[in-house]
């Protein structure tokens, strides 16, 4: 008989752990969480009808979506319309930029007042902190998720140590300074911002 040499026997792939059944559960875990946010957003969208009527806006009402803030802001969701800023007169009358947060019993709760801005605001304990969490509440400031003019970029900030708490210093140029201070408990204590006009 002759030597048909060594067999290869095929061994079948092995699924990844957990396969597509651990995907199915992941994606089912995370519908509770969309379907929230949907109602949240239909909730804002309702209370700009009635409290802002006819108002005009280039971007939103939508998800405010943004890494930074949502890491220095964690469980929390922000909704937003933006109105790009224009010269004067302005083009459209009800011109309209604000960021809101939907708390649990379905109030909104507009970002405007300093405690408005800690509300859920995570702590900050270094250096790198101050940076990241500085740049959440200045990009928030700003009302613009997608940072279109300015953005802020937590490893530009420069960070100074004061009472044992941390003032944070931004410059957009032109000798225009934005400045987020955090007590020794990392508690946001005050914020300007602060940014060259529009051209």
């Amino acid at each position: 008989m002759p030597d048909e040499g060594p067999t290869n026997p095929q061994v079948p792939a092995r699924e990844p752990r957990g396969g597509p059944s651990r995907l199915l559960v992941a994606a089912l875990c995370a519908l509770p969480g969309l379907a929230a946010q949907a109602d949240e957003l239909s909730i804002f969208k309702a209370w700009l009808d009635r409290e802002h009527p006819g108002y005009h806006s280039d971007q939103g009402p939508a998800p405010f979506r943004n890494k930074t803030v949502e890491a220095a802001y964690p469980g929390v969701h922000f909704y937003y319309v933006l109105t790009y800023p224009r010269g004067t007169p302005p083009p459209y009358r009800n011109m309209l930029t604000l960021v809101a947060q939907v708390d649990e019993h379905g109030a909104v709760l507009p970002v405007r007042a300093m405690e408005t801005f800690r509300r859920g605001l995570r702590p900050v304990k270094s250096k790198e902190d101050a940076r990241k969490v500085a740049a959440a509440v200045l990009i928030l400031a700003f009302s613009d998720p997608g940072q279109r003019r300015w953005p802020f970029v937590p490893e530009k900030f420069v960070v100074k140590r004061k009472s044992g708490g941390w003032v944070c210093t931004y410059s957009t140029g032109f000798g225009y300074e934005s400045v987020v201070t955090f007590d020794k408990r990392g508690t946001l204590v005050s914020f300007s911002a602060d940014a060259p006009p529009v051209g």
